[in-house]
């Protein structure tokens, strides 16, 4: 059975909780999506931050960032990334290790490859 490890972007971008608004609207618009991670200086998943919320009256990704990001381990299957991304109807879904550090994502696309 695949694993996410196999299929998940690892070369994603991702901002700083402290990080101006500009910043994640520039990554954005840089990379073509619609959703950065947001991580602290350890690398931990802390939330996420969308095109909607930079439209929130912000100064810091913190002040705005969604913090209910869902994630699976790197060992998952694809199967359980599937079904995590359909409850929650979501279109991507963070990558973490064991100790919760932030690895990749996995979106709709790579699950359709």
């Amino acid at each position: 059975m695949d694993r996410v490890s196999e299929i998940m972007i690892k070369e994603f971008v991702c901002c700083s909780p402290m990080a101006k608004l500009e910043e994640p609207k520039n990554l954005m618009e840089k990379y073509h999506c619609s959703k950065i991670p947001v991580v602290d200086k350890n690398h931990m998943i802390i939330g996420s931050i969308s095109r909607a919320d930079l439209d929130k009256d912000a100064h810091n990704v913190i002040e705005c960032m969604s913090k209910n990001t869902r994630a699976v381990e790197e060992d998952s299957t694809v199967d359980e990334c599937l079904k995590l991304m359909i409850l929650n109807d979501i279109e991507q879904v963070a990558v973490i290790d064991k100790q919760g550090h932030f690895r990749g994502i996995v979106t709709e696309k790579e699950l359709l490859h």
